[in-house]
């Protein structure tokens, strides 16, 4: 017998001022019967539950598909069951053991080429609604949800009148003096962008050269903070404990709109999306088929452009007109050249720049 847990009357009997507490409440009461094949429910629907579990980032993006995408499946149905974070190497003891316990994985775009039919199924693109969806971000394992960029952000008390404006700049601590931010993740661009500052072109970045990035890299060895988590990087800039940071966007605005006093610089961000796969062997096939319509459908993507700094996927989605947020969306204010980050090439090298960026930090 299917039994389900009612989000809604789990919101009201909780006092919980925080979404993402009611989630985790709800994915706790998920795990503990499990076993028994019950799903959590986005609106209050009762009734024979057919489910489908997304592993996603959490956060202010997990709340916005609460708000709209799980409430629609509900609508038909279909029961999301959330859990967060989003963990690699969770997801390949999962496969590995046959087992896997999620349907629908967020991804960045190269782990779903790089593990297309070994983590993640391959996709009948029948089954998605991809004719507003980029072409160029659509592959065989996985669509677009969202885009983005990497991009410099600076404190404007600190700097004034003599703002940093490239990334040139950045790697300048002697003409711009101040604590640097980056997250520990080869990933996120460090590298990409001290090529840049040392003059690489933007169009010809890759492969990666490593000597060279890591030479523009150690002038901010001594400056350089390294953070592991969205939630360092909001706290970080919100406290004023860098005055510049290679961010993400959307952590950025959060410290924004708690006070920091912040501006981004818009010449060469590196332009990325974030990917939806399913997962090698998901047990709700059809269900993850629907959740990703759903997602990457215009009512989701026009939250997620009202509620964080992001591009949507699907291009008939408007933007927000939240001047605050407005100010960190990479498709609104490109000022100089922008750069896309190869795919391919970083599901073909991934794990090699990771190796190289552990040993220099490390060192």
């Amino acid at each position: 017998m299917a039994c389900v847990l009612d989000y809604e009357i789990q919101k009201e009997v909780v006092p919980v001022r925080d979404r993402r507490l009611v989630s985790a409440l709800a994915l706790a009461v998920i795990v503990s019967i499990s076993a028994t094949g019950c799903f959590a429910t986005v609106g209050g629907q009762q009734g024979a539950a057919r489910g489908v579990v997304f592993s996603n980032t959490g956060g202010e993006l997990a709340s916005i598909f609460a708000d709209t995408a799980y409430k629609e499946l509900a609508g038909q149905g279909i029961q999301v069951a959330e859990e967060s974070p989003n963990n690699e190497a969770k997801l390949t003891a999962m496969v590995q053991a046959g087992t896997p316990t999620w349907d629908v994985f967020y991804a960045s775009p190269y782990r779903t080429l790089a593990k297309c039919d070994v983590l993640f199924e391959r996709l009948d693109m029948s089954r998605i609604h991809t004719d507003a969806l980029d072409p160029d971000l659509v592959t065989p394992c996985g669509v677009p949800v969202l885009k983005s960029a990497f991009v410099l952000v600076y404190n404007a008390d600190k700097y004034r009148d003599h703002p940093p404006r490239s990334w040139a700049d950045f790697y300048d601590p002697a003409n711009f003096p101040g604590t640097r931010g980056i997250m520990n993740y080869a990933k996120d661009a460090g590298m990409e962008t001290a090529l840049l500052a040392s003059g690489v072109p933007g169009d010809r970045l890759y492969p990666l050269d490593y000597g060279r990035a890591f030479a523009t890299l150690d002038r901010i060895r001594p400056s350089a903070r390294f953070y592991d988590t969205g939630a360092q990087q909001t706290q970080a800039l919100k406290s004023g404990e860098v005055d510049m940071m290679l961010a993400w966007p959307g952590r950025a605005y959060e410290a924004a709109k708690n006070g920091a006093h912040l501006r981004a610089v818009w010449n060469q961000p590196l332009l990325y999306t974030d990917s939806l796969g399913i997962v090698k062997g998901a047990r709700n096939v059809d269900e993850a088929y629907q959740l990703i319509n759903a997602l990457t459908g215009v009512p989701t993507q026009e939250a997620i452009m009202r509620r964080q700094p992001y591009g949507a996927a699907n291009n008939k989605a408007r933007p927000s007109a939240d001047p605050l947020l407005n100010t960190f969306v990479p498709t609104s204010n490109v000022t100089g050249t922008e750069v896309r980050r190869d795919n391919r090439w970083w599901a073909g090298n991934l794990d090699e720049a990771t190796r190289r960026w552990t040993e220099w930090v490390n060192r």
